[in-house]
């Protein structure tokens, strides 16, 4: 039976006998792991209505796009921060509307892969579905990252991304002005659920080196929540699959300075009040208690996909770990 459970305080989280540390306090070294979450990719059903959504509603510009060799697909990046993006691309008979992958940015590709393999990650292999496995280093035609691939237990690819000076994130980021920055929108979160997260919590702490930045929703050991936090100001939220969670991407959430001001514009543009989670539509503004402890609401796009629209209160759990940060 696998058994998940609160050690002392202080001690860490024990997850089927292994003890999960939670991150250093401040001062203490040891904090960084080295990846910083700066992209969701998602698969629409309706490019051009998903495209008004994002760009018009939630106010994300295009920073760019590339198409198929064909002409016939095309991937657009909206552009959420200086430093986060969107890349969107059509949904096909094999990639069904939904969230498809995460980036996350590395200092130096080669020296982070390395680290992977001799933590005992092993190369993907050529054919079938890749699960708790990493690809080796290659170099994007289209926006020109290094990059490799990384699966986790569920088969979800993480891409990991070197941007060197020809990479097109590189150059929106130093193109994003003081005047965009002061909206106040950065992704902050991916949520992941995973079908056995004894199995993942190993993988994403042990093999990628994530440490744990808090716990909630420990009084039911089948619910716990873990935050590993990925940098200073990125997360990624670990949760069991359910009966009404498929394993795989769940959500991701924005950062915002704040949220009624967020909320208000986001109303005046066009999205409708929310009934259940009907997409295209906006909730109502809660804290998250027990959880997070955030400000929070939710928005569902066109097709469906959660984005979680987050401002940070004194008592924010992912506040007090960015100011822990080292």
């Amino acid at each position: 039976m696998k058994r998940i459970a609160l050690c002392a305080a202080g001690l860490g989280v024990l997850v089927a006998g292994v003890v999960f540390q939670p991150a250093p306090a401040r001062g203490q070294a040891g904090t960084g792991s080295g990846f910083k979450l700066i992209l969701v990719g998602i698969a629409v059903s309706d490019y051009p209505k998903s495209q008004a959504f994002y760009e018009r509603v939630m106010g994300f510009p295009v920073a760019f796009k590339f198409s198929s060799p064909d002409g016939t697909r095309t991937n657009t990046f909206f552009q959420m921060s200086r430093d986060s993006f969107i890349e969107m691309q059509q949904a096909t008979a094999d990639v069904r509307p939904g969230l498809t992958h995460a980036h996350f940015l590395v200092s130096d590709l080669n020296a982070t892969l390395a680290k992977l393999r001799q933590a005992g990650l092993p190369a993907a292999a050529a054919n079938g579905a890749p699960a708790s496995a990493v690809t080796a280093a290659g170099y994007s035609q289209n926006i020109f990252v290094k990059n490799a691939n990384v699966y986790d237990p569920n088969g979800i690819r993480l891409e990991l991304n070197e941007l060197v000076p020809e990479s097109l994130m590189k150059k929106a980021a130093e193109a994003w002005t003081a005047a965009q920055d002061a909206r106040g929108l950065t992704l902050s979160v991916v949520g992941v659920a995973a079908k056995d997260p004894p199995a993942s919590a190993k993988f994403y702490q042990n093999l990628l080196g994530l440490r744990v930045a808090f716990t909630f929703g420990n009084t039911d050991p089948q619910r716990i929540n873990i935050y590993y936090q990925t940098s200073r100001d990125t997360f990624l939220e670990l949760q069991p699959a359910g009966a009404n969670l498929p394993a795989g991407l769940t959500h991701f959430h924005v950062l915002t300075r704040d949220l009624d001001a967020t909320i208000a514009r986001l109303r005046q543009a066009g999205l409708a009040a929310a009934a259940g989670n009907a997409p295209g539509t906006i909730g109502q503004a809660v804290t998250s208690s027990p959880g997070a402890h955030v400000r929070n609401v939710n928005v569902f796009d066109p097709d469906g996909i959660r984005i979680e629209l987050n401002e940070y209160i004194p008592e924010s759990l992912p506040k007090k770990a960015a100011d822990s940060w080292r």
